[in-house]
């Protein structure tokens, strides 16, 4: 079952010194989904907002094990941390694409992203 809880965040109004956030999708096999959460909960301001059981995937090369795609929201700092965390910990997990938090907002249906 997927899980989803936004929070408010600064938009674009507030103050310069707000804290912009981001959306990076990683898709890993389900048994290594809570290694990336702990990962994830040693960065500072960042969070998994999302989990989506990947139903219609093949799974990797390495393994045809169940796979899951986790939404990981973080300030833009703390990237360069997370992203050589996750190419440690997970050679086989698939990294997708960085977007803003109001574009995150809209792929996911919500019209008051933008």
């Amino acid at each position: 079952m997927a899980y989803a809880a936004y929070r408010e965040h600064p938009g674009r109004t507030q103050a310069a010194n707000a804290t912009a956030f981001h959306v990076l999708d990683v898709a890993v096999a389900s048994s290594d989904a809570r290694s990336v959460r702990q990962l994830v909960a040693r960065c500072a301001d960042a969070g998994v907002v999302r989990s989506e059981p990947l139903l219609n995937d093949r799974g990797s090369q390495e393994s045809d094990a169940p796979r899951v795609r986790l939404m990981i929201r973080l300030p833009l700092a703390s990237y360069a941390q997370l992203l050589h965390g996750l190419i440690e910990a997970l050679p086989s997990g698939e990294i997708g694409r960085l977007v803003t938090w109001p574009d995150h907002l809209v792929r996911c249906g919500l019209s008051h992203g933008r």
